[in-house]
């Protein structure tokens, strides 16, 4: 169920990801889903899962970028809060999408959360190699 939602605003040349799990401290939000997020950078880097177990390839993207959109989950591994998202970002000639890791915000991120009073939480799972939703 949901406890309650919050809209907040992420400011120019501020790194989204360090602010969204910022708001989440601040606002004690350990579990929820990030229904969406719209926007700009100036610049971005996504990671793409390769193989199994949990190899990556990141890619860097320069802007300005439009956030096209992005969700994800909020959920605690033991005592640590986890921001999972994934977006979708464009330039006039393409769009890209995977696992956000950081951001520069350009002109303005809105960020929408839903708190769930449900907890979620993250777990090491030994098969995949990564830090898999439990619930």
């Amino acid at each position: 169920m949901i406890k309650q939602t919050h809209v907040f605003r992420v400011k120019p040349g501020q790194e989204l990801m360090a602010e969204v799990l910022k708001y989440c401290h601040q606002n004690n939000i350990t579990s929820g889903i990030v229904l969406g997020i719209i926007g700009s950078a100036t610049g971005a880097r996504l990671n793409y899962l390769t193989e199994l177990p949990g190899k990556f390839q990141g890619e860097s993207y320069q802007g300005p970028l439009e956030i096209v959109s992005a969700q994800g989950t909020i959920a605690l591994k033991g005592k640590e809060t986890i921001v999972h998202i994934h977006a979708m970002l464009s330039t006039p000639q393409r769009c890209f999408g995977g696992h956000l890791v950081e951001a520069t915000v350009f002109s303005t991120a809105e960020v929408a959360i839903a708190e769930l009073t449900t907890p979620l939480t993250r777990y090491a799972d030994s098969q995949t190699g990564l830090n898999e939703l439990l619930r």
